[in-house]
């Protein structure tokens, strides 16, 4: 068989696809690949654009293991077999009075690919989603469970926070939880350089502020949210015109219309610029958060350091305007609060995530290559499971807490089962063949 992620970027033929459901059975596939010398990588809902699920061995699905475990009212804590969508787990626990206190805007991953790659939200106050974590329960490359809490071994558990599914496999997450709440969103549009300056202001009056730029655009659209008092009223006709119609619908048109003729970019960006819409809502907390994605991406994020963010953008602005390059999909801007997990592109600091993307019909190498280059002139770090270049002495230097990391790896799957080659090659620069992009 062959499988393919959701951004058509990785495809690839595993010797074996297996679905266990019980930690048992993940253990002897464990167990089985070291023995015959196999890679095994675990699956989830496919939304990494890196081929960090990609091997000839095993690939190990948890689709059969889903759903809610337990929940601990008095402690505000539940626990999520790993293989849960985010989707499902959020409207389940709205259901039990409950909601996470920050989200992505793409709800459709499984819990353990979203937290293990440094998936996150935007909010000054908000780290990535992995620092909502309270326990992990995993099995490690010589088939043993361990269950993993932050005051007990502090050093395993911030490693396992952004693992890249090279700890073991995670079964169990327990997450913090807070009463369910209503958010209140409100999108403006602005002139860019006006949201750059005022991008400080915006992160800290609100709980979370990102915006959206289409290149060749003059404008901006602004997103600000805070916690509602009260519910409010939500017309699911208004939100299907929106977001169905309008930004799903009308939106491919553009992006086939770029594709067909894509000299007319720029001026379909302008247009997009000047019709995005403005709207105030007030709905749940996982709804406002989440955005769906209907039409088909490639994309590419760096966090860079929080104080240079606007200037980034300026500069990405200033190459665009230049080379003139043929794209139909808005940059995301959006700001993360730093923390103490290795492998997190937050480690250390605050950071603006920033994300170019391109319809995945459409050539992206050169926009890619050129915008990458400015992240790492400031010293970018790559979401990992986004599309980038970045090479082993690079990550080394941006992510100082790497070489640690691996030896904590070696310790826990000493017979390599969850290496690949391409984890090999991005991690130690071992000089392999891997193919990315179809």
């Amino acid at each position: 068989m062959m499988y393919r992620n959701w951004g058509r970027t990785v495809s690839f033929h595993p010797a074996r696809l297996v679905y266990p459901q019980r930690e048992e059975e993940i253990a002897s596939y464990i167990n089985q690949a070291a023995d015959q010398k196999k890679n095994l990588r675990v699956v989830g809902a496919g939304h990494s654009w890196t081929p960090l699920i990609q091997t000839d061995g095993v690939l190990l699905s948890l689709d059969r293991m889903q759903g809610l475990i337990s929940l601990l009212p008095t402690d505000e804590l539940v626990t999520l077999w790993a293989g849960t969508r985010l989707h499902a787990a959020l409207s389940s626990l709205w259901q039990a009075g409950y909601s996470l206190a920050n989200q992505g805007d793409i709800d459709r991953q499984s819990i353990a690919g979203a937290f293990s790659t440094g998936t996150h939200g935007t909010g000054k106050a908000f780290g990535i989603l992995a620092t909502q974590v309270a326990h992990y329960r995993f099995i490690d490359g010589k088939g043993q469970i361990h269950d993993i809490y932050p005051d007990e071994k502090p050093e395993l558990f911030r490693a396992l926070q952004v693992s890249l599914g090279l700890l073991g496999v995670i079964t169990q997450i327990t997450l913090r939880v807070m009463p369910r709440y209503y958010l209140r969103l409100i999108k403006k549009v602005e002139p860019l350089e006006a949201v750059l300056e005022k991008s400080e202001m915006y992160a800290a009056q609100h709980r979370h502020f990102e915006f959206f730029w289409f290149p060749y655009s003059p404008l901006a659209l602004v997103k600000l949210t805070d916690i509602s008092e009260t519910p409010g009223r939500v017309s699911f006709w208004r939100r299907w015109l929106i977001d169905a119609v309008w930004e799903n619908g009308a939106f491919w048109t553009l992006n086939k219309i770029a594709q067909v003729f894509p000299r007319r970019s720029a001026s379909l960006c302008r247009f997009a610029g000047r019709n995005m819409t403005a709207e105030e809502r007030i709905d749940r907390a996982y709804r406002i958060f989440a955005s769906p994605r209907w039409v088909r991406f490639r994309e590419m994020e760096y966090g860079v350091p929080a104080a240079v963010g606007p200037e980034v953008l300026r500069e990405i602005r200033r190459w665009i305007e230049k080379h003139q390059p043929a794209v139909s999909f808005p940059i995301e801007y959006r700001y993360v609060q730093g923390d103490d997990i290795p492998l997190s592109p937050a480690q250390g600091e605050d950071r603006i995530f920033i994300a170019v993307h391109m319809y995945y019909r459409m050539p992206y190498e050169r926009y890619f290559r050129e915008i990458e280059a400015i992240f790492q002139s400031y010293e970018g770090r790559p979401h990992w499971g986004k599309m980038h270049t970045a090479s082993s002495e690079y990550l080394h230097r941006v992510y100082p807490h790497l070489s640690k990391f691996l030896q904590l790896r070696d310790a826990l799957d000493p017979e390599g089962v969850f290496l690949t080659p391409y984890l090999r090659k991005v991690l130690w620069g071992e000089k392999v063949s891997v193919s990315v992009g179809s």
